[in-house]
């Protein structure tokens, strides 16, 4: 008996998802929470996040729904099974993708990595995005279902193809964050006073009418700094500019 799909998220959880990513890595929000709303919002029994390519001498993957005792044996051996990663320069090009569509179906069933890793943690269709660095495969998040859901849908995949962009940039600026203070890259953006006051603002919460009422400024004022300072940040959102802004150093929020 088939479990039915999860019908689709609004824009508004869609956003507070994208919200709760920056702030996990700002350390406001634990990754494991992130994961656990991602799967609420895509459906599935099983998700890993994997900060970087290749397994670390200390284990820094975050997992929810995943076996414990399979961890040790993922990182002995199985990574290195996984039948996407001959494909590593297609995924270029196309980075969220599911098994099936780069892997034959009969072909993917036949696999170890299927047989002797997935199928013993009931897991079945997976679902992934995965990121590049300098070295070839980056960070990279996989998502699974059970036998008993249906595989995932076009209309899901489009879904973590909007929502894999953010968690790389989150990635990314908790990266920053840890190395803050180390030298090297370029010089950050200038920030005019007034956008750094704004930005700020929205830091601690405050609404654009909160901002304008503290800094006494009228709301339209408020969002056009904001929206400037994301323009120089190249930040999608306000929690992505805030984000980027604290790990340059650029606020004192």
């Amino acid at each position: 008996m088939f479990l039915p799909c999860f019908a689709m998220p609004d824009d508004r959880a869609i956003a507070q998802l994208v919200g709760q990513t920056y702030d996990a890595a700002l350390g406001d929000e634990d990754w494991a929470a992130v994961l656990r709303r991602m799967l609420a919002l895509l459906g599935g029994e099983a998700v890993a996040l994997h900060p970087t390519g290749a397994p670390m001498p200390t284990d820094v993957a975050i997992r929810v729904g995943c076996d414990p005792a399979y961890i040790p044996l993922y990182n002995a051996h199985y990574h290195q099974t996984w039948p996407i990663l001959p494909m590593m320069q297609r995924l270029q090009v196309q980075p969220v993708f599911v098994d099936r569509m780069l892997v034959p179906q009969d072909d993917f069933l036949r696999t170890e990595f299927y047989n002797d890793y997935i199928r013993p943690q009931d897991g079945h269709s997976g679902l992934y995005w995965v990121d590049f660095d300098r070295l070839g495969l980056g960070a990279h998040l996989s998502l699974w279902r059970s036998p008993r859901r249906p595989d995932w849908s076009d209309e899901e995949v489009r879904l973590l193809q909007h929502i894999g962009p953010h968690i790389g940039r989150a990635l990314k600026i908790q990266g920053r964050l840890v190395a803050t203070g180390t030298g090297g890259g370029d010089a950050p953006p200038l920030l005019a006073p007034r956008e750094r006051d704004c930005l700020a603002w929205v830091a601690r919460g405050a609404s654009s009418k909160q901002a304008a009422q503290r800094l006494a400024l009228s709301v339209y004022t408020v969002n056009e700094y904001v929206a400037s300072a994301m323009r120089k940040l190249r930040a999608t959102s306000r929690s992505e500019a805030v984000a980027t802004a604290l790990s340059l150093g650029l606020l004192d929020a």
